[in-house]
């Protein structure tokens, strides 16, 4: 479907090899195995959904006008799908919210790290 240009979008009913409720990442990585680029990918869970649910007026991109929606990861998804699992922080209609996982891996590093990288 995706070599003969079907729009995909990211998310699951569940019920195929790798595939589970609230596996989102590990949904997209199965579009990775199944040989869809990374870029294309990444599409599918931003702009492609967005547009799919008839809100790619106001998200899915980041773009003047759009809803302030970014996902700060440690890594690069494009590099490798992994990274999206080490979420660092959401801005999510322009409000943060920093996940309690990466609070932990802030903590766990040495001080002298912490310092070098001004406490963030």
């Amino acid at each position: 479907m995706a070599e003969s240009g079907v729009q995909l979008v990211a998310g699951t009913d569940a019920g195929i090899p790798r595939a589970y409720f609230g596996g989102l990442i590990s949904n997209l990585e199965f579009f990775e195995h199944l040989g869809v680029p990374r870029h294309r990918i990444i599409d599918m869970a931003t702009t492609s959904t967005a547009s799919a649910l008839r809100l790619g007026d106001q998200t899915g991109r980041l773009a003047a006008g759009y809803r302030a929606d970014i996902l700060i990861v440690d890594g690069a998804p494009l590099t490798g799908l992994n990274a999206l699992r080490a979420v660092r922080l959401v801005l999510a209609a322009g409000r943060f919210h920093i996940p309690h996982s990466a609070v932990a891996r802030w903590a766990q590093r040495p001080a002298s790290v912490q310092q070098a990288d001004g406490g963030a």
